[in-house]
């Protein structure tokens, strides 16, 4: 398929997409399933083998040493029971020493007055000096065999001990290890520490027996010491040279030196880890439970998963023929089988571009297309249907539309928009705002002069939203107009409101409503509420508190409610901070409301703002607050400050 074609036919892009996506995922699966298991495989045959030679270099390790130790082990049974005349020890070191091969050298290294009262230190010693048996005493001014770790330590350990690997200059630069092994003598009935008995034995067979061990063309085994000193490796520059943590150290691998803390600890286990001559390794280790050394058996990956990788690189290259073909059957069996939607993509733009009457391509054979050409003649007569109501619908909404907006332009003409709105009466300055949720709202505020010095104002809160709140908002507010003068007081006012607001009230609508009659020259308050939010009155001095509201049922629910006056006495400099409970019940994103006490806050924060600056703060905290959620009430606020008689 061209490349026109693939962008006409984008479906046809898309399906071949997928089909390569799932194949490869599919192919993915099953190869990562074959290569983990198969590695798993590789690595349990390579701990076996690594196991089974380790252990078995090992045995052939013990069946060396293990009968050397014999030696000086029967010898200090000899020793303690007296067995071997002292005037035979020379005698008797020179042929044990010509008779095992193994042993370059023997010594019995008494501990003072042990071997007889007197005798403060005595140490014969027989050794191989080139084909002769030679023997001497120890004991020197220049060696003080007490200081020395083959004898102090297993005097102090009470047990046999090897010692770490040695070069003996003497013995022709050869690797050797002492063994020591503690005796006891009888004196007086009491059995006492004696001395210690050793043999020192070359180590140059453990040459032979690590390189008899074969791991593929590059792997090695070696062998370290009880403090991880190199006894034995392929590499000769690091026997007796280098310890296992030397290495890691100056190759910066804490993996490897982490092994060789395990290897001298005696745990036996199969790591990996990274070497320089041949990169990333696995290493088997066990120790030798004769002298504690420990042995390690390195399998180099790159031989362990050699056919592993080889074997992967042939899936890969059929698997990636085999995907080359399917593409190409693919793409001709998908270009036969959608190319009649080219036909059809012709007609939709038509159709797009408003000629409803679009002749359709005739199909043929296939049932999907042939539903896939009823479906467009459908969809034809649909549009030329929609496109019909549509032009109806658009009329009656703009229709509505135009008549909410004049609804909203006559509500907020019949509350005061002008401030202040009372520049000639200085006593007093007012400011208020209310912000609708839908286009039209509920709630509503007012404020007029009953006489030249009685300023009456309400604020108000009718159930519901929209038309037919802002409808029993306008009754509530002609009502308090027609009804309220100086010779009422503020709860017959709202009674009379309430009497003529409950009468024939069908849709059982209501209003939170809140009266207040304020006397200018002499600064007292008189006010009724009617289950709306208590007032915030705002002292001069300093306090802000909420009105203390004696209970009562909002307007317009039972024409028989009696309605409670309450009265306050203002001083110069006090505000009154009116507000309906869209600004309390104001919620954010995650449902919390702004609350009283966010808008005492804001207040607070604010103890000399003006009217209209007050309400401006209060507006951007709720703003600040609900953080862009969607306004769902009506936000009403009105602030009168009282500034007391200026005439006087």
């Amino acid at each position: 398929m061209n490349a026109s074609a693939m962008k006409i036919n984008s479906l046809s892009f898309k399906i071949i997409i997928r089909i390569l996506f799932f194949t490869i995922l599919l192919g993915g699966v099953i190869f990562t399933t074959y290569y983990l298991f198969t590695r798993g495989q590789i690595e349990k045959a390579a701990r076996d083998k690594a196991f089974y030679l380790a252990e078995n270099t090992k045995q052939k390790i013990e069946e060396i040493i293990r009968p050397a130790e014999l030696i000086p082990q029967n010898l200090a049974w000899m020793m303690e029971s007296g067995a071997i005349p002292k005037d035979s020890i020379y005698s008797f070191l020179e042929k044990l020493v010509r008779q095992n091969p193994i042993i370059y050298a023997s010594a019995i290294a008494f501990e003072p007055d042990a071997y007889a009262p007197g005798v403060k230190a005595y140490a014969p010693y027989a050794y191989r000096a080139g084909e002769n048996i030679e023997s001497t005493d120890l004991w020197s001014s220049s060696y003080n065999y007490f200081i020395w770790d083959w004898y102090q330590i297993p005097a102090l350990l009470k047990e046999p001990y090897w010692s770490e690997p040695y070069y003996d200059e003497g013995g022709g630069a050869a690797l050797m290890s002492t063994y020591s092994v503690p005796f006891y003598v009888q004196r007086n009935g009491e059995r006492l520490f004696g001395g210690i008995i050793t043999i020192d034995i070359s180590l140059e067979w453990l040459t032979d027996i690590m390189n008899s061990v074969k791991i593929f063309d590059k792997g090695y085994s070696f062998l370290i010491s009880r403090f991880g000193v190199y006894v034995a490796h392929p590499e000769h520059k690091y026997i007796m040279n280098h310890t296992i943590f030397t290495r890691a150290k100056e190759l910066d691998m804490p993996d490897l030196r982490d092994i060789g803390r395990d290897m001298i600890h005696g745990v036996s286990d199969l790591k990996s880890t990274t070497l320089e001559e041949l990169g990333r390794v696995s290493i088997y280790h066990t120790q030798l439970s004769s002298t504690k050394w420990s042995l390690g058996v390195v399998y180099p990956h790159r031989e362990m998963y050699a056919g592993l990788y080889s074997m992967n690189l042939i899936i890969i290259l059929l698997s990636l023929g085999g995907l080359g073909i399917l593409l190409f059957f693919t793409i001709r069996i998908i270009q036969r089988l959608l190319s009649p939607l080219t036909l059809f993509a012709g007609s939709a733009r038509e159709v797009a571009s408003g000629n409803f009457q679009a002749k359709l391509p005739a199909v043929q054979g296939s049932l999907e297309m042939k539903e896939l050409h009823d479906s467009f003649a459908y969809m034809q007569k649909a549009l030329a249907d929609y496109v019909v109501d549509l032009k109806e619908t658009t009329t009656a909404k703009e229709k509505i539309e135009s008549e909410l907006r004049i609804a909203k332009e006559i509500q907020m003409g019949m509350i005061p928009h002008i401030f202040p709105p009372f520049p000639d009466l200085p006593e007093i300055d007012l400011y208020a705002s209310l912000l609708s949720a839908k286009e039209v709202g509920g709630d509503l505020y007012d404020f007029f002069l009953l006489d030249e010095k009685t300023l009456c104002f309400a604020i108000g809160d009718v159930s519901g939203k929209g038309i037919p709140a802002s409808l029993f908002m306008a009754v509530t507010r002609t009502l308090l107009r027609s009804v309220a003068n100086r010779s009422l007081a503020a709860n017959e006012i709202v009674s009379a409101v309430n009497k003529t607001l409950s009468l024939n009230n069908e849709s059982n609508m209501f209003v939170t409503f809140f009266l207040g009659i304020l006397d200018i020259q002499s600064g007292e308050l008189s006010y009724c509420n009617a289950g709306h939010n208590p007032p915030v009155l705002i002292r001069a001095a300093g306090e802000q508190r909420f009105f203390n509201l004696t209970k009562a049922i909002p307007l317009g629910l039972f024409d028989s409610h009696g309605y409670v006056c309450e009265r306050i006495q203002l001083e110069r400099g006090d505000r009154i901070f009116l507000y309906t409970d869209g600004v309390t019940e104001a919620e954010d994103s995650d449902n919390k409301l702004f609350g009283d006490d966010s808008l005492l806050l804001a207040i607070r924060e604010h103890p000399q703002a003006s009217p209209r600056e007050l309400i401006d703060y209060v507006n951007n905290a709720v703003a600040k607050h609900v953080n862009g959620n969607v306004q769902s009430d009506d936000l009403t606020m009105m602030c009168i400050s009282y500034y007391g008689n200026h005439k006087q």
